[in-house]
């Protein structure tokens, strides 16, 4: 929750078949918004049923304008891809063609390598990777990736944490206001096997860390820090290494990778085609 006065308010819609659709809200001093908040979920809104995303919306479309008393709506969130999330949007603008949807920011993804992922990239991007693994492997060694156990995933996560903080000031004030959230969140995520932190490593060294979380068939990178001295030394690139690594291990293993939002030119350069993210906005 974003504010400790705000006041989380979830709804399912059912048929006689059981629940088939499910959204959670959060209403603060009269603006009602998905529960989450941009500054820590790229993804949100409502999840439906394979083919009841229509309904799902009709009805979350009627509940919040119905039997909720909120001033203004801004419901962010919603990925161009998802038909939940279309749907969403096409009903509200459908019960108010005064509303406001806009892209505000993109979440570049990749599907699949059937050929292999560095087969994948055009010959320009390809030889940049080669070359930055190249170069890192000159310097430190030979490179391994080491996957957190639930019983790890914290002390991995604090050397992320502290490669963070010493990055920048922006970085160090994230590790301050976030650093707890992360800490809790992990925990209860690698507990589920759904959040790890993989680090890049040479002769036992660490490198560069992620933090990764994953879903059904989906891969997603969260954060992620390297060794600063690296870069300032050797002007090598442990990050981008670590996750043309981490790219191309989820690819190799059928799953699709999610660079979430922010289509920094890295994730372009690594083969992210960019999928929007939008927002709608309501007032009343």
């Amino acid at each position: 929750m974003k504010s400790p006065n705000s006041r989380l308010v979830t709804a399912g819609v059912v048929d006689a078949d059981g629940v088939v659709g499910l959204c959670a809200f959060e209403l603060d001093a009269g603006c009602l918004s998905f529960a989450g908040g941009r500054d820590v979920v790229d993804y949100m809104g409502p999840i439906a049923a394979a083919g009841r995303e229509k309904d799902v919306a009709a009805a979350l479309g009627e509940w919040m304008c119905d039997s909720l008393s909120w001033n203004r709506a801004h419901l962010a969130g919603l990925a161009g891809d998802a038909a939940a999330a279309n749907a969403m949007v096409d009903e509200i603008l459908r019960r108010d063609p005064c509303a406001i949807a806009a892209t505000y920011d993109q979440a570049p993804r990749i599907e699949k390598a059937p050929e292999g992922y560095l087969r994948g990239l055009n010959s320009k991007r390809r030889a940049d990777v080669l070359r930055k693994r190249n170069r890192l492997i000159e310097a430190v060694g030979r490179l391994e990736l080491v996957e957190s156990t639930p019983e790890t995933t914290l002390d991995l996560l604090e050397r992320l944490l502290s490669w963070k903080a010493r990055a920048s000031v922006a970085t160090s004030e994230f590790v301050v206001a976030y650093g707890d959230f992360l800490r809790n969140m992990l925990t209860e995520l690698a507990a589920a096997d759904s959040g790890y932190v993989v680090e890049l490593r040479a002769s036992d060294r660490p490198l560069a860390s992620a933090i990764m979380l994953r879903h059904r068939d989906t891969a997603y990178i969260y954060n992620m820090s390297y060794d600063t001295t690296l870069t300032v030394e050797s002007s090598l690139a442990p990050g981008v290494v670590l996750v043309s690594l981490l790219v191309e291990r989820s690819l190799d293993s059928g799953l699709r990778f999610d660079f979430l939002k922010g289509a920094q030119d890295y994730k372009l350069r690594l083969g992210g085609v960019p999928v929007d993210l939008t927002a709608i906005t309501v007032e009343r």
